[in-house]
């Protein structure tokens, strides 16, 4: 894609390729619900979404995004010692508010669908954690696999998962961790698949 479309144009593609299938993923687990007259609000609640959680979590949470976000911008500059980490252009706005919307979709998917779908056939916490986590780093790595980024990736995974266990079930701090990094290094981060493939 990067040298086709130039790496901006790729970006914004490969990130409008993840939200258009999380989107697809989200309207099937919608549709085949088994309480398709509940509400969306309902079936968000169902996942984790607006759900309470502890401040301990939180906390832990943004300590850990800003911590992520940090090192994607080192990451990025080590790769690419030129790059303004300070830019503000439209297509950081885009990527950004791309990203996003994806994180959110992705949390909602990994952790608040298949960790609960999980939970109701009796699979114990560090089980869903490990297959929430492995699931998370193969569909990170899939536009080019390496060890290295499937390693990282399922670091993460564990964090967001343990997360959203340690505050009760609520995506909020997920969110928080997973939001953080994607506001602090989009499009950067993602640019990193293109500048350093196999890295």
């Amino acid at each position: 894609l990067g040298e086709r479309f130039g790496i901006e144009t790729a970006v914004i593609i490969m990130l409008f390729t993840f939200v258009i299938g999380f989107s697809i993923i989200l309207a099937v687990i919608f549709r085949f619900d088994e309480m398709r007259s509940d509400s969306l609000r309902e079936k968000l609640g169902r996942l984790g979404w607006g759900q309470p959680s502890r401040l301990a979590p939180i906390i832990v949470a943004v300590i850990a995004g800003l911590a992520w976000g940090g090192l994607f911008l080192s990451s990025t500059l080590q790769f690419d010692p030129d790059a303004n980490l300070a830019e503000l252009s439209l297509f950081r706005l885009a990527a950004i508010l791309i990203a996003a919307f994806g994180v959110i979709q992705e949390d909602l998917i990994t952790r608040g669908y298949v960790m609960n779908g999980l939970r109701q056939i009796n699979i114990p916490n560090w089980g869903q954690l490990i297959i929430s986590a492995l699931l998370f780093a193969l569909y990170h790595t899939i536009w080019g696999f390496n060890v290295f980024s499937f390693i990282f990736s399922v670091i993460f995974g564990l964090i967001l998962g343990g997360l959203f266990l340690w505050g009760k079930r609520s995506l909020t701090p997920v969110f928080i961790a997973h939001l953080l990094p994607v506001i602090i290094s989009e499009p950067f981060s993602s640019m990193l698949i293109f500048l350093a493939p196999g890295a």
